[in-house]
């Protein structure tokens, strides 16, 4: 571990992707022989036994006091947005941070209330002078009926009618406001992307130049890169692959559960009425076999950590509009 903290909150037109150092094809070739002839590489060498975290258990204080550095009280605006990508654990650090600065956790609006569009009901329900709004994803369906409540509610949070605050928002709900909302959110927010040092202050053990591959591939994702490098030092363990099978309808769900940051699947079916229920069962099941969708304790489905950057990819080839991260 190092003393350093390198979790870093950053407004959001700074964040910057990692890039992959620079390798030839004779250096690809020279680490290849040298595998074959049991010689690994000094530059990529990693301690046969190391002691990390799952990709959801690293420590929260160092991330914690990378917000209190930012978040100065004084002077604040009377909400602040935090731009979550999935598996980056952002949900938890701001819980984290609103629990120590006494911040009450909104709870989300029953599906009844988002029908209805009206948030004094909601808000009456809540009625405090600060808070933390940490599931955001809830707060919408994409449907003609489930959206007009999250078009009443910004209006609110910006003109501060119900407190200060803050909001995480997951980047792909982001992504879509800024195509379907008119108005730019001000105030947001991100944590910089995972350096080698981040991944060392995790628990990481590796040469600058593997590390920058592994962040390069999880795109600067905490979560993706650490729960990358488990299946990299488990020689059982494979990343998974989506099945031949996926076609449009795959696409489709895959997006929409990361669009709603997962859905049960009475939801789901709402946000996808064009697919037959036997249809969506099918393809939730073989995503499901192939560990690209989990379904949760909480019967919601999601993508997993593990499949994420492969669905991301997918999604990209099949011209989806995609988040910033």
């Amino acid at each position: 571990m190092t003393k350093s903290n390198h979790w870093q909150l950053i407004p959001m037109e700074q964040f910057e992707r990692p890039s992959a150092p620079a390798s030839t094809v004779i250096q690809q070739t020279w680490s290849h022989l040298r595998k074959l002839l049991g010689a690994d590489s000094d530059d990529d060498a990693v301690p046969d036994e190391q002691d990390f975290p799952s990709y959801s258990e690293f420590a929260l204080e160092p991330a914690v006091a990378a917000v209190n550095a930012v978040f100065n009280e004084e002077d604040a605006p009377s909400v602040r947005f935090v731009i979550s990508p999935p598996f980056s654990g952002c949900g938890a650090i701001m819980r984290k941070w609103a629990e120590q600065q006494g911040y009450t956790q909104l709870t989300p609006p029953s599906i009844e209330q988002l029908e209805q569009a009206d948030t004094d009901p909601w808000w009456q329900q809540q009625q405090c002078d600060t808070w933390l709004l940490d599931e955001f994803s809830s707060f919408w369906l994409r449907t003609t009926a489930h959206m007009q409540f999250i078009r009443a509610l910004l209006p609110r949070l910006l003109r501060g009618e119900i407190g200060c605050g803050v909001v995480v928002i997951d980047s792909w709900t982001y992504a879509f406001l800024q195509r379907a909302w008119p108005l730019s959110l001000p105030h947001c927010y991100c944590f910089a992307a995972a350096s080698p040092e981040l991944l060392r202050q995790s628990g990481i053990v590796a040469s600058d130049k593997r590390l920058r591959k592994v962040t390069a591939r999880a795109r600067g994702n905490l979560g993706v890169a650490l729960a990358h490098w488990a299946v990299e030092q488990n020689p059982e363990r494979s990343l998974p692959r989506l099945p031949g099978e996926a076609d449009d309808a795959t696409a489709f769900i895959l997006y929409s559960l990361l669009l709603h940051h997962g859905l049960r699947g009475e939801y789901l079916q709402q946000v996808l009425p064009m697919l037959a229920p036997a249809q969506l069962d099918v393809q939730l099941l073989r995503l499901q076999q192939n560990a690209v969708v989990e379904l949760d304790d909480e019967k919601i489905w999601r993508v997993t950590v593990y499949a994420y950057i492969e669905v991301r990819e997918f999604l990209a080839a099949r011209g989806f509009w995609l988040d910033g991260f």
